[in-house]
């Protein structure tokens, strides 16, 4: 009995310890006001097509809450069990079911470069001079 007290507490120490250092390598996000860039390209026809660029000032800390705070950029977000989705931006609008369809990507964000690609808008944290360029697409294949 003893012996079975003594490996759940190990293994009790042993998650604790893998929480605490998770929460303490997870990313910050940048406070304060930053600069960001926001191009959205229309590539769903034969032709790629530029429809909106624009800087902003911003102190929203991620992709999601920056895009609800710009009315201007008519962004379209819906809340799922996954996060947040994003339907419609600058008069684009993606359909999930048989498109086109809205991505996005950044060549400078830290998330979405040490990622390889962006992760979802909601984890997507916001630093200074991120570009974020949002592509309507209506295929996958390159």
């Amino acid at each position: 009995m003893k012996r079975k007290m003594v490996y759940a507490l190990m293994a009790l120490l042993l998650i604790l310890c893998v929480v605490i250092v998770s929460e303490w390598m997870k990313p910050s996000a940048e406070t304060g006001e930053k600069q960001i860039t926001v191009i959205v390209m229309d590539e769903s026809g034969n032709t790629s097509k530029q429809v909106w660029e624009k800087t902003y000032q911003t102190d929203t800390e991620n992709l999601t809450a920056f895009l609800k705070e710009k009315e201007e950029l008519d962004a379209a977000i819906v809340e799922s069990e996954y996060g947040s989705l994003l339907n419609e931006i600058a008069g684009l609008k993606q359909d999930m079911e048989k498109g086109p369809w809205l991505v996005f990507e950044s060549e400078n964000n830290r998330i979405c470069v040490e990622a390889g690609m962006c992760p979802a808008m909601d984890d997507v944290l916001i630093e200074d001079q991120d570009v974020f360029v949002f592509r309507l697409i209506s295929s996958f294949s390159s």
